[in-house]
């Protein structure tokens, strides 16, 4: 949070730094606003490797860490605006002034929503007509509208910025007022664009997740639990779990020669015969796996307590035990962020669901991540609208663009 603030801090001073070299050139030289280009340039870089280091970096120590995301996010903002200020250079090769500089980087918000849009937009149309095809498929329900929710949401966001633009252009008292405008189009840009980021770097975290294989070296698999049939049998999205940490598990002894205690965690729902745990259990047993390599967590009634619970289990058995934990693939993130949370390291395996329902799960992940993180989400957006009407308030008192 410190470091992205700090970041945010400089970029203000090196935009402010340009108003007042735009003041004291009067000639506005050509040369001046070329050097400020390249600087600018160099600097967008320098901050865009520090992002990718430092994702890499913190991949190594914790696959499952928000700020992975916040970085990831900030990283694909950086490179595409490096790649338009070359471009700039190119196109206006000895005929930008300092003002077109200042305004160029203040409007950097604007052009991402805008360049990044058809992307966006297929997102959502695809979100869209996979919801639809899910609820032909398995009923409609409140939960099978979120990719819906989420297509139409995108595309009216987009259609919201020059909407409320229009709006303003059409009272002659804001009108007048270019400078509050500007910050509008800009400010609601920015939110767009943050937005857009987060959505592709969750994207992005949780298909590597899904997808990462652990190290054949582990004493514990976690299977965690979701509700099962009436007749206390596993739904075929349960069942797909256990299949999974059952594989590693075959795969380890094969290639390693090293045995794997299960641990299936989940407790017993309203509605349910019995726990889940107990439900899965009975399944490992009918697959071959010998009752002595299953401990049961059956307490459990979220993933904080899956996880939780379950190493409460391991520790009492093997404090220093290796740990991985079995889950659906679009589940594999978030709930690595949950367990590191709790100081738990571990790392997951994600089992293969329909693809109609993984795109409605994912961005289900993705509201749950959102709003776990929502009072850093503001600020961060606070600070940045703060800065960006500074800066269109400077610029507008000292007649830049």
């Amino acid at each position: 949070m410190v470091k992205r603030i700090y970041g945010i801090v400089s970029v203000l001073l090196f935009l402010i730094a340009i108003v007042v070299l735009s003041i004291i050139d009067k000639t506005n030289s050509i040369k001046l606003s070329l050097v400020i280009q390249v600087l600018l340039i160099l600097y967008l870089s320098k901050t865009a490797w520090g992002c990718a280091i430092y994702i890499k970096e913190q991949y190594k120590k914790q696959k499952y860490s928000y700020s992975i995301i916040m970085n990831l996010g900030l990283l694909i903002f950086l490179v595409i605006n490096v790649l338009r200020q070359i471009n700039l250079i190119i196109i206006d090769w000895g005929s930008t002034s300092i003002n077109d500089i200042y305004m160029n980087t203040l409007s950097s918000f604007s052009y991402f929503a805008f360049f990044i849009l058809p992307l966006i937009a297929t997102i959502a149309i695809y979100s869209i007509l996979t919801n639809i095809f899910l609820i032909i498929k398995e009923g409609f329900c409140l939960h099978n509208l979120l990719g819906i929710i989420f297509g139409i949401f995108i595309i009216l966001g987009a259609l919201t910025s020059q909407f409320i633009f229009e709006i303003i252009s059409n009272f002659e008292l804001l009108n007048s007022k270019i400078y509050i405008k500007r910050f509008v189009d800009i400010g609601l840009n920015s939110v767009l664009c943050y937005f857009y980021c987060l959505t592709l770097a969750t994207l992005y975290a949780n298909i590597m997740a899904a997808n990462h294989k652990p190290d054949l070296d582990k004493d514990f698999v976690i299977v965690l639990g979701c509700k099962i049939k009436d007749d206390g049998s596993l739904t075929p999205i349960l069942r797909a779990r256990v299949d999974k940490a059952i594989e590693f598990a075959k795969e380890q002894k094969e290639k390693e020669g090293k045995s794997i205690i299960f641990v299936p965690s989940g407790g017993q729902g309203e509605n349910e015969v019995i726990s889940e745990a107990e439900a899965i259990k009975k399944y490992l047993i009918e697959q071959g796996i010998d009752e002595k390599d299953i401990v049961i967590e059956n307490k459990s009634t979220s993933t904080l307590q899956n996880m939780k619970f379950s190493k409460q289990i391991i520790d009492d058995i093997n404090k220093n035990g290796k740990i991985i934990f079995s889950t659906t693939n679009y589940h594999v993130f978030r709930s690595g962020v949950i367990a590191n949370s709790e100081g738990i390291d571990c790392e997951g395996i994600g089992s293969k669901t329909k693809w109609y329902f993984y795109t409605n799960a994912l961005i289900r992940e993705f509201v749950a991540n959102l709003f776990s993180q929502k009072k850093k989400h503001l600020a961060l957006i606070s600070i940045i609208n703060v800065i960006i009407f500074l800066l269109v308030l400077i610029g507008y008192k000292y007649n830049l663009g």
